[in-house]
């Protein structure tokens, strides 16, 4: 998961320069990568690993860390070029949680709830 996800991110950054893009393809990305792959996002939000090793969720943690930091590397980049005014940290956050709660309603409506209902405007709120 971690090294898929991450070819990913790692190509939206080698593509594009401005880093507002990036954060937002990135956190399109994500739900995309969750609706592709329904197993996986069952071992994301943790609901496969309950009676695994704690160590597998230490992991799954440190993959959350890491997502976010992409996304507070994005929106700094999109602050250098004073194309985000708001507080990098702050709102890479916000974006991670959002990210985390569309894989949670995906995995608990069974599925059917897909992370991609709405998007376009709530891609219209996270990034104006």
């Amino acid at each position: 998961i971690e090294s898929t996800l991450f070819g990913l991110i790692n190509k939206i950054t080698a593509e594009t320069t401005d880093g507002g893009q990036q954060a937002a393809q990135s956190v399109t990305l994500l739900p995309n990568f969750a609706e592709k792959n329904p197993g996986m996002t069952r071992v994301l939000i943790g609901e496969a690993l309950v009676n695994e090793d704690e160590r597998l969720q230490a992991r799954i943690n440190q993959l959350t860390d890491k997502l976010e930091a992409a996304l507070r590397q994005s929106l700094r980049i999109a602050q250098a070029a004073n194309g985000w005014h708001g507080d990098a940290q702050a709102d890479a956050a916000v974006l991670i949680a959002y990210v985390l709660g569309r894989w949670q309603l995906f995995a608990k409506s069974g599925f059917k709830r897909t992370p991609q209902d709405g998007w376009a405007l709530q891609r219209k709120f996270l990034f104006g």
